[in-house]
């Protein structure tokens, strides 16, 4: 006699509701786990490629262009055997991460073009710094600030955080001091498909549904101002971007990239001295110990090709160029508001 189907200690469970219990029980263990543990990369799809480490006879290559890509190249095929020629127009090596000499008053210093955060997710380069063994010319910043003109918003201070999406964004607005100036209504059609571009961002869909507009153009219709003002416009602007230029889809692949996609992305180190000092000359420095040439004020005046191939390479190389980098038109604003100052 089967006497367990009438036992109160063991009720009868249904297939449908095991299954809703297990599903239930697998994405709550994958929100703990995205909450509490931070999820660590993986490789989808494996390099193929079976290439020897150095070369079986001599090849010589010339690199076009000394930014950070360009000198990674350049390291990369000097340590495989390459005789490398690097060429750079400017007088300084690094792009934007490039550094030169100036002189204020009796005080000599070095300038750069601006703020740059080397991320954790930046792999290859952190595998490169690893191998050139320059790890202490970094520096983790712990938290940095996003202040706002006339105080219009409260000091926006970010930190690196161990949880993946949906919480990160959960732990920003328990940090933001701002989160209630969000602008953030619910009962707009036009917010929840904010959300659902910040949340749901895929290739190539995105880009086919966005990437056709400006991030000036996007925020005219019902966008969340807070929302706009205390993140998108700031970070639109890190990435060296005017608003009425800058796509959507790139905007929306730049905080997927770094936030909402990867719970490392508020992370980042910087260097301790300038970045010429601290990354670019190591790298240039490991290139000509490979008995390779670098050569600077070099413009590329000729590509000859054969067979569809390039078969040669021709260059200037002058000291016609500044030795600034670029330059910077006036800004009127900030002469107005000196002028104003000092009349008061």
């Amino acid at each position: 006699m089967d006497q367990s189907s009438n036992s109160p200690l063991s009720p009868a469970i249904s297939r449908r509701t095991a299954l809703k219990l297990l599903g239930i029980g697998a994405v709550s263990g994958t929100l703990g786990y995205s909450r509490f543990t931070k999820p660590q990369p993986t490789i989808i799809q494996p390099d193929t490629l079976d290439l020897p480490r150095h070369l079986n006879q001599p090849k010589t290559v010339i690199v076009v262009g000394a930014g950070l890509a360009g000198l990674a190249c350049a390291y990369e095929l000097s340590q495989r055997g390459f005789r490398v020629t690097l060429l750079e127009r400017s007088p300084q090596l690094g792009g934007k991460i490039a550094s030169w000499q100036i002189k204020v008053g009796e005080e000599t210093f070095m300038m750069e073009h601006g703020f740059h955060g080397f991320f954790p997710q930046y792999y290859n380069l952190n595998h490169l710094v690893e191998e050139l063994n320059i790890r202490d010319n970094f520096i983790s910043l712990e938290s940095y600030a996003v202040v706002f003109r006339n105080n219009k918003y409260q000091p926006e201070v970010f930190r690196p955080s161990n949880s993946a999406f949906p919480w990160n964004v959960v732990d920003l607005a328990i940090a933001s001091p701002n989160r209630w100036r969000w602008g953030i209504n619910l009962t707009k059609l036009k917010h929840w498909q904010v959300f659902r571009e910040i949340g749901g961002f895929k290739i190539p869909d995105s880009f086919n549904r966005l990437d056709h507009l400006s991030v000036s153009e996007w925020v005219k219709a019902e966008f969340p101002q807070g929302l706009y003002d205390v993140y998108f416009l700031p970070f639109a602007k890190s990435s060296l971007n005017a608003p009425d230029e800058l796509s959507v889809g790139e905007l929306m692949q730049f905080f997927h990239f770094y936030f909402f996609g990867n719970p490392e992305g508020l992370a980042f180190n910087g260097t301790k001295q300038d970045m010429g000092t601290s990354l670019v000359e190591p790298i240039a420095q490991a290139i000509q110990h490979n008995e390779c040439k670098i050569i600077t004020e070099a413009m590329v005046s000729g590509i000859k090709w054969q067979q569809g191939k390039i078969s040669s390479l021709s260059y200037q190389q002058g000291n016609s160029h500044n030795n600034v980098p670029f330059w910077v038109k006036r800004n009127l604003n900030i002469d107005n508001q000196l002028a104003a100052d000092v009349a008061a």
